[in-house]
């Protein structure tokens, strides 16, 4: 292979992911910036700019095409209305989360999900788990049951985030759609709702835009560049790298958040939080281990 033909190791796809999961994995300094509105308004707003936001973009990418696909169909309106009460119902508890010092219990929720997918995968889909994959779920259940034995209750919002996000990533898997169209569709399902809650706080005196400043205003308008961006660049993404490569890549986010839940936010991170997030760490350590070495096999086998 000569030396033009290299691929170049942070290439327009890889440079694309790491964007993605950095602004995933900083979005809830975002959060706290627009705290002086409610969780729900929040959501709301995220909800209605986001569709706006992704209509321009179906008409600027030429996606149009696509999105006549999705709305055709009544069977493929009903599944993406399921996926988003799915993710709203997601987003909602991110938010809440990290308004509510528990960040660091969210970011523990992104990195149990490759899991929970895993577990999903062999309900939906039968798709078979090999030993090793078996081990990595039982070290990290012992990881979140380990909070449950020192605190005396589940870590819901890891549990819920998690579990919440991987029924999404299930209903999707019946919708390949466009990542573009997809969302906008699924936006715009839940504007009516959205708007509506919008006006009746607007009504009732307690909603926070138009109500404190333009700044204010502009960050709770921005919700949607910042729901939409990083899925753009992580579409580009999967298009332009190895999948694997994706896969290990997704890390970071939760990474991310941990660190901003710690050393910026400040939450506690005491020594039952050490010992869970140990073994989770343990358990995605074999799990990634397996995947590297199957696709290694699979590479020598084709």
């Amino acid at each position: 292979m000569s030396q033009q033909e290299k691929p170049a190791l942070l290439g327009p796809g890889p440079l694309a992911g790491l964007g993605a999961f950095i602004c995933w994995g900083f979005f809830g300094l975002y959060f706290k910036q627009v705290a002086y509105a409610t969780p729900l308004e929040i959501l709301s707003h995220r909800i209605v700019w986001s569709a706006i936001l992704t209509l321009i973009l179906v008409f600027m990418l030429g996606r149009r095409k696509k999105l006549w696909e999705l709305i055709s169909s009544a069977r493929t309106i009903g599944l993406l209305f399921l996926s988003s009460l799915l993710v709203a119902g997601n987003w909602l508890l991110y938010i809440w989360a990290v308004n509510s010092a528990h960040a660091l219990e969210a970011s523990l929720g992104y990195y149990i999900m490759p899991l929970i997918m895993l577990i999903l995968g062999r309900i939906f889909f039968a798709e078979s788990l090999n030993r090793i994959q078996i081990l990595s779920v039982a070290i990290c259940t012992a990881g979140v049951l380990n909070l449950l034995v020192f605190y005396g209750e589940m870590p819901w919002v890891a549990v819920g985030l998690s579990t919440l996000f991987g029924f999404y990533g299930v209903i999707r898997k019946f919708v390949p759609a466009d990542p573009i169209a997809g969302l906008f569709v699924e936006c715009i399902l839940l504007t009516p709702f959205a708007l509506g809650y919008l006006i009746w706080l607007g009504g009732a005196g307690e909603m926070a835009f138009g109500n404190i400043g333009l700044v204010e205003d502009a960050l709770l308008i921005g919700l949607g560049i910042c729901t939409t961006v990083p899925l753009v660049l992580f579409a580009y993404a999967a298009r332009n790298m190895k999948f694997s490569a994706l896969g290990l890549m997704q890390y970071l986010n939760p990474t991310l958040q941990f660190f901003v839940a710690v050393l910026i936010f400040g939450e506690i991170f005491t020594n039952s939080h050490m010992v869970t997030y140990a073994l989770v760490w343990f358990g995605l350590a074999i799990f990634t281990w397996d995947n590297l070495r199957s696709a290694r096999q699979n590479r020598a086998k084709s």
